[in-house]
């Protein structure tokens, strides 16, 4: 008797507890449905590569609704003529996304807040004068780090085309010694408008 006593008292429980559960809306499945096959984004700068400064291709691997981890990369094209200092020719970046007020269909997009390391490579120019009174120009290439945070927003719409505009600074770490006759900068950008699609 005890025992039938204390099975319909589970059964009673778990019935409750079940009927307690949150149902979810219709927008609701769609975006679980959606996040459940739709994890990874490929996107790329399109301002950089117009203007010919750089290919910067990313990928995000969507970890839910509310956040992502992915990485940067940039690889230089500025064909340097009018010898700047301190090109930018290659970087690794990753990072972690935080997205907020995210309650649209299938989040992970609208406002983000992120933290990223960027590891990069850049050249700085000099003039070199020779005994003779004649000089040449010289490059030298530099490797440095730095640590840093972003902002931006997304767009992504049902079919999985996506915007992306976002910037942020960083602090520069100091690995890379001082350049002839430059001080390098203490902060290091990042930015662009990528174009790309979630799948």
């Amino acid at each position: 008797m005890k025992k039938i006593i204390l099975t319909a008292i589970a059964i009673c429980t778990l019935s409750i507890a079940m009927g307690q559960q949150e149902e979810l809306t219709d927008s609701q499945e769609r975006m679980e449905s959606f996040n459940s096959v739709k994890k990874h984004e490929v996107s790329l700068d399109v301002v950089a590569a117009i203007a010919g400064l750089g290919i910067n291709p990313r990928y995000e691997y969507v970890l839910g609704r509310y956040s992502g981890v992915g990485v940067d990369l940039n690889i230089g094209i500025f064909d340097n003529d009018d010898n700047f200092e301190y090109i930018e020719t290659f970087s690794l970046t990753p990072y972690y996304r935080q997205y907020f007020f995210s309650k649209e269909d299938y989040g992970a997009k609208g406002f983000y807040g992120e933290g990223f390391v960027k590891v990069f490579t850049f050249d700085d120019g000099y003039y070199e004068n020779d005994i003779f009174g004649s000089g040449s120009y010289r490059t030298e290439s530099y490797t440095e780090a730095a640590i840093g945070v972003g902002i931006g927003w997304k767009w992504v719409s049902d079919s999985g085309f996506l915007i992306d505009i976002g910037f942020g600074v960083g602090r520069n770490l100091g690995i890379a010694s001082d350049p002839q006759d430059y001080e390098l900068p203490a902060v290091a950008g990042r930015g662009g408008v990528n174009f790309g699609w979630r799948f």
